[in-house]
């Protein structure tokens, strides 16, 4: 059945505000419900078997409640219900779209951008301010870290934000010189 994309960025729309709705005013509740999301979508990606569970035809819109409960239970009780209406309606596939949605109303209701920030360390207060600094002249608001401590990135920094990412990890200049030295003829110019 062809979708109908004015439809679905409707439903996206409504299913983010429904969530801003729950979330409140309060900023932490908002960053909070923001990072669930984020843990939701990685769910939801991660299972194969879910993502086929729910698009199977021959599953009832209960069956698919249930699912949706048994899914999504662990998280927040304002999400979980989000979550269930959309899997009764056939939309979880729009989780994506919606955890998007919902992040840039949050940070306008912030007046803020929420830049994920992984490193192999703890960042210290100095190099928090400094990277909030160039990240504030960068956007032109001011910034709401959410860290990510990762050991397997070696060293250096990623940072993402409105679907952009930028990796300057020891990790990732690693597997890119491999690449490169997989990639290049043997020997060389004499």
């Amino acid at each position: 059945m062809p979708v109908n994309r004015s439809v679905e960025k409707q439903k996206v729309s409504i299913y983010a505000r429904a969530l801003l709705d729950v979330a409140g005013d309060d900023a932490n509740q908002l960053l909070e419900f923001d990072k669930e999301l984020a843990e939701v979508v990685g769910a939801y990606h991660l299972s194969g078997e879910l993502r086929e569970a729910f698009d199977d035809p021959n599953i009832t819109e209960e069956q698919r409640r249930l699912l949706a409960y048994t899914a999504f239970g662990d998280f927040e009780n304002g999400i979980k219900q989000v979550m269930v209406v959309m899997a009764e309606r056939g939309d979880i596939d729009l989780v994506p779209r919606v955890a998007n949605e919902f992040t840039v109303l949050a940070e306008d209701k912030l007046g803020a951008v929420v830049v994920t920030v992984t490193t192999a360390v703890e960042l210290d207060d100095h190099l928090r301010d400094v990277i909030k600094k160039k990240l504030s002249s960068d956007f032109g608001k001011s910034i709401i870290l959410r860290e990510h401590v990762d050991k397997t990135i070696i060293g250096g920094i990623i940072m993402s934000a409105h679907g952009k990412r930028i990796d300057a990890s020891i990790a990732s200049q690693l597997e890119n010189s491999r690449e490169v030295l997989s990639t290049s003829p043997i020997g060389g110019d004499r």
